[in-house]
C-alpha cells in the first residue's frame, strides 16, 4: 500500500535591511509562498532579518529544526553587507570553497562588460563546501544539510522567480513526490461588511480539509477558501462544494468576482458584451481610474478617453460645466460630479461616463467638506447615478485608492441591476 500524502512545510528567511526599515515590500515572500502553495507546499513560518551576519546564523539554525526545506533569499551580491555566504558557511560548519566554473564564468562576463576582476566579485565564487550552483545567470545555489534540502536565493525579484520555477520547484517535487494537494480560492464581495458576511456565514460548517477566513482588500471584502486533500480531484471536489455553499449564503448579487477577476476586469467584460463605450472625468484621482481600467489587456475595446480635469477652469473648458454651476455648489459637490459625467459623455459620444471631484487633502477641507469628502457620478443610457463618500482622513494616496475603487463598483453595481440610481436634485 502507498503511504499516505503528506503535508511538506517549510520555512523561508529574506535578508534585508532594505525590507526590515520599510524601504521596499516584501514581494519575493508573497510570490515563494503563493507558488509553492500551488504545487503542494506549504511554509510554516516566514522571517526577515537585516544584513548582520549573527541574525542569519541564528535564524538559519532555527529553521533546519523541523523543517522539511528551507529557502533564503537575499545577501548574494559582491557588496559588504552580503553576508549570507558567510553565516551559512557557519551556521553549517562548512568551509567557504571558490567553484572554478562560476569564478570562470563571472570573469569572462565581467571582461565583456569592460569591468576589471575584483576581489569583491571574487567573493561571489567561493561557496559553502558541497554548494551545487544554480545556473550562472545569477547568484544561487543550493545545500542538502542533515537530509534538509536548503535553497539560496539572491533577493532580485525576478531572479527568484527565475530560479525559484527552473530550479527550486522541479528539485522540492523529485524530493517529496508523495505530499497533499492544496488549493485556495478568492470569493470577491461587494456591498457588505465583514460582520454582515460573518452572520451569513455563521451556519457553514466547513468539512474536514477545508478552511474558510474572511479579510477586506483594496475596498472589497473577501471570503478565502483553502483546501487539502490527498489528490488534485478529491481537493478540486472539496473546494467546489465549499465554493458553492459560500456563494449560496453570501447571495450572488454580492459578488463580483472569483480569483484574480478584479472589478476592472468584470466591468470591462460587461461594457463589451453590451457593445458600449466608456468615458472618464477624473479630478481628484488625476487619472487613477483610467490607469485602472487601461492595466487591462483589450481595455481599448470599451474605454474610448479620459479626461483628467483638475482645475475649474478645465472642467468648463473641456467638460462644459457652468461657471454658475461651479459659483453655487463647488468643484466638490453632486451637482458638479453629474455635470462632468454628462459633459465627458456628450463630448465622446460615448453610453456610459463615470466622474469623480473630491478633496484628496491633505489640505483644502472645509467644515462642510472636510478632507475625505468625494462626489462620484455615473451616467449611462437608463439613467444617473450620484453618491456622496466620506474617506475620512486616510492619507491622500489613499483616498485617491478608495475613490477609484468606489467608482468601480459604482459602475459594476449599475451593470449588473444593483441598488437605483440616487439622482442629485
Amino acid at each position: 500500500m502507498a503511504d499516505k500524502p503528506s503535508n511538506v512545510t517549510g520555512s523561508l528567511i529574506t535578508i534585508g535591511d532594505e525590507i526590515l526599515l520599510g524601504d521596499i515590500l516584501n514581494g519575493n515572500a508573497r510570490h515563494i509562498a503563493a507558488e509553492l502553495r500551488s504545487r503542494g507546499f506549504l511554509l510554516d513560518r516566514m522571517i526577515t532579518v537585516g544584513d548582520i551576519e549573527e541574525h542569519i546564523v541564528e535564524n538559519l539554525g532555527k529553521c533546519l529544526d523541523g523543517s522539511h526545506f528551507v529557502i533564503v533569499t537575499g545577501g548574494l551580491g559582491p557588496t559588504d553587507d552580503d553576508r549570507t555566504c558567510a553565516a551559512v558557511s557557519r551556521a553549517m560548519q562548512r568551509p567557504l570553497i571558490c567553484n572554478p566554473d562560476y569564478a570562470r564564468w563571472l570573469r569572462d562576463r565581467l571582461g565583456e562588460l569592460g569591468v576589471e576582476w575584483s576581489r569583491e566579485v571574487e567573493r561571489m565564487a567561493e561557496l559553502p563546501e558541497g554548494a551545487v550552483k544554480l545556473g550562472m545567470d545569477s547568484a544561487g545555489f543550493s545545500v542538502v544539510h542533515k537530509d534538509i534540502p536548503c535553497y539560496f536565493l539572491p533577493g532580485v525579484p525576478e531572479e527568484v522567480k527565475l530560479l525559484l520555477e527552473k530550479e527550486v520547484i522541479p528539485d522540492l517535487e523529485a524530493r517529496f513526490p508523495n505530499r497533499r494537494t492544496y488549493r485556495k480560492h478568492i470569493v470577491r464581495i461587494q456591498g457588505l461588511l465583514e460582520a454582515q458576511i460573518n452572520g451569513r456565514l455563521r451556519s457553514f460548517e466547513p468539512v474536514e480539509g477545508v478552511e474558510i477566513g474572511y479579510y477586506p482588500h483594496g475596498g472589497e471584502n473577501w471570503v478565502s477558501i483553502f483546501a487539502a486533500a490527498p489528490n488534485e480531484e478529491k481537493c478540486r471536489e472539496l473546494m467546489t462544494s465549499a465554493r458553492d455553499k459560500v456563494v449560496a449564503l453570501i447571495g450572488a448579487q454580492h459578488i463580483s468576482g472569483h480569483n484574480d477577476d478584479c472589478l476592472e476586469k468584470v466591468v470591462g467584460r460587461l461594457l463589451r458584451k453590451r457593445s458600449w463605450k466608456l468615458v472618464l472625468a477624473e479630478s481628484c484621482t488625476g487619472g487613477l481610474l483610467c490607469r485602472k481600467i487601461t492595466a487591462v489587456p483589450g481595455a481599448s475595446d470599451y474605454l474610448d478617453r479620459g479626461f483628467v480635469t483638475y482645475s475649474n477652469r478645465a472642467k468648463s473648458e473641456l467638460l462644459g460645466v457652468s461657471e454658475e454651476l461651479l459659483q453655487a455648489h463647488g468643484a466638490v459637490s453632486g451637482e458638479v460630479a453629474w455635470a462632468m459625467a454628462e459633459g465627458a459623455a456628450r463630448n465622446a459620444g460615448a453610453e456610459v461616463a463615470i466622474a469623480i471631484t473630491g478633496v484628496a487633502g491633505p489640505d483644502g477641507g472645509s467644515a462642510e467638506k472636510p478632507v475625505g469628502t468625494v462626489f462620484i457620478a455615473c451616467v449611462t443610457p437608463g439613467g444617473r447615478k450620484v453618491e456622496k463618500y466620506s474617506f475620512g482622513t486616510a492619507a491622500r494616496e489613499q483616498i485617491q485608492e478608495s475613490s477609484a475603487q468606489a467608482a468601480l463598483t459604482m459602475l459594476w453595481e449599475i451593470l449588473t441591476g444593483g441598488r437605483e440610481p440616487l439622482v442629485c436634485d
